[in-house]
């Protein structure tokens, strides 16, 4: 049972999980992961919102985006934290991902007590064994973005719905569930699962419809300010484009070829081959458990169905990773109780510590790997800081982590989110039509939209400095 006391050994292996995560989380936070592009963006926000009381991003001095609904994509539940930080500890980034340290805590906590209430104990140690080992957890959930925060509340919501019919707490887990949907666009996709699983499960018209009313009822307010953060002068027009760009932020063609390249990927490596050996391991216990009488629990429904609308949703997309990885991440939730049910505890347990092994293996062997440990754009902007004037405009061109660290310069931002849109000026001069100072350009950067971008750095700017993918030019005198 749930509440029957724990042996001492349970507590003794749930607190080295518990440290081992704080130790991982916490390890040279401000290099590990390296700045993403999206995480960028995000800390612009928050420390617009602390510095200026706008929500949106700084792209010069007292300039701001306008279209916040094609920017914002990572909301309030994650920039509010994140800008609190970030008066309390200063505008660095070490204080921007405070805040993510957090929430990878709360997240392995009711990723532990949800398992547990739905498998037991075995189960529970098993499923943050696995989260704990896993790399991809460190490289997207250290940095300032929206999927672990948004399955934690998930993962909130569903511990807190009730089986029965309970106003309240039908409520409060709809309101968890407007939390998660606020966090970012992608959890949406919550809301057909969320129906789906209470159709299956509801025994009557009437309870479903019940349910459905008291969730929406909780799940109203984070859902309004999330509309009113990125849209605060609703109109259709506004809608439509929205959700339009949502549903393609990348702008892709051949929508065929993406789908094809992306579901070799599940069969030729090993990310998604991992992906797919969790998601057959988890159906099948499902069916297990049906097979011999059991019950088709809603968590479990509505876990599964989230999880196949991402997948569908991935094949859509250039293809990285990190669009399956809250899918991936949701799939250590359902494996231990599936392996619980397939096999026997000894020999479920020794594949599910097999796997923690070969996890922790990848885990060690990455952390010095540029992707997950990289000082790049500090030394950079450090350098930066120490090359230019203090008044010096300085433009920087799709590197918004750069700008972040770039903090007290005039600075100027140019960036490229897919081959038909851009926030910031796509011009070389700043308001006055004077050119600007620096030029700071990673020469692979895709740029379509600053005219003879290329040809004036050559005819006009020196380079000043380079250090891996950053290159920092200077304005020629006279030219």
């Amino acid at each position: 049972m749930y509440f029957v006391r724990e042996s001492r050994v349970h507590y003794i292996i749930l607190a080295t999980l518990f440290v081992a995560l704080f130790f991982v989380g916490t390890w040279h936070l401000s290099a590990s992961p390296a700045t993403w592009f999206d995480e960028g963006i995000n800390v612009g926000i928050a420390r617009s919102a602390l510095l200026h009381g706008v929500y949106s991003l700084e792209v010069g001095p007292n300039e701001f985006v306008t279209e916040r609904q094609f920017l914002v994509t990572t909301n309030y539940p994650v920039l509010l934290p994140v800008a609190t930080s970030l008066k309390l500890f200063g505008q660095n980034l070490f204080a921007a991902r405070l805040p993510m340290v957090l929430f990878l805590l709360l997240f392995a906590l009711v990723a532990y007590l949800l398992v547990k209430r739905l498998y037991g104990s075995d189960a529970s140690l098993l499923t943050l064994a696995l989260l704990v080992s896993f790399v991809p957890l460190y490289g997207n959930g250290k940095a300032v973005l929206g999927e672990v925060p948004g399955l934690f509340f998930l993962l909130a919501g569903l511990w807190c719905l009730p089986s029965t019919l309970h106003a309240r707490k039908v409520c409060l887990a709809g309101f968890l569930f407007g939390l998660c949907i606020a966090t970012k666009p992608y959890f949406l996709l919550l809301i057909p699962a969320v129906l789906c699983g209470e159709y299956m499960t509801s025994t009557t018209r009437r309870e479903f419809l019940q349910r459905i009313g008291y969730g929406a009822l909780g799940a109203f307010l984070p859902l309004a300010v999330w509309m009113w953060t990125i849209l605060p002068a609703v109109s259709w027009a506004d809608v439509v484009s929205t959700f339009g760009y949502y549903s393609n932020s990348y702008a892709t063609d051949g929508f065929g070829y993406l789908v094809a390249s992306n579901l070799m990927r599940f069969i030729s490596e090993t990310t998604p081959l991992h992906f797919l050996l969790l998601f057959v391991i988890s159906v099948l216990g499902m069916w297990f458990n049906k097979k011999r009488g059991g019950l088709l629990r809603k968590e479990e429904v509505i876990l599964i169905i989230l999880i196949v609308l991402t997948a569908v949703w991935y094949l859509k997309t250039p293809g990285w990773y990190r669009y399956f990885f809250p899918a991936h991440v949701l799939l250590f939730v359902l494996f231990p109780g599936a392996l619980l049910r397939i096999f026997t505890r000894k020999i479920a347990i020794g594949v599910a510590v097999g796997l923690v092994v070969v996890q922790s293996t990848m885990l060690i062997g990455k952390r010095n790997d540029p992707l997950y440990n990289s000082t790049e754009s500090a030394v950079f902007s450090g350098e930066v800081l120490s090359r230019t004037e203090r008044d010096a405009s300085i433009l920087v061109v799709n590197n918004p982590s750069i700008a972040f660290l770039l903090s007290g310069r005039a600075v100027y931002q140019y960036l490229q989110i897919n081959p038909e849109r851009y926030f910031g000026r796509n011009v070389l001069h700043d308001q006055s039509l004077v050119p600007y100072r620096y030029i700071i350009f990673d020469d692979q950067s895709v740029v379509t939209d600053i005219p003879d971008l290329r040809q004036t750095l050559d005819a006009r700017y020196e380079k000043l400095f380079e250090f891996g993918h950053g290159i920092l030019y200077k304005h020629k005198s006279g030219v």
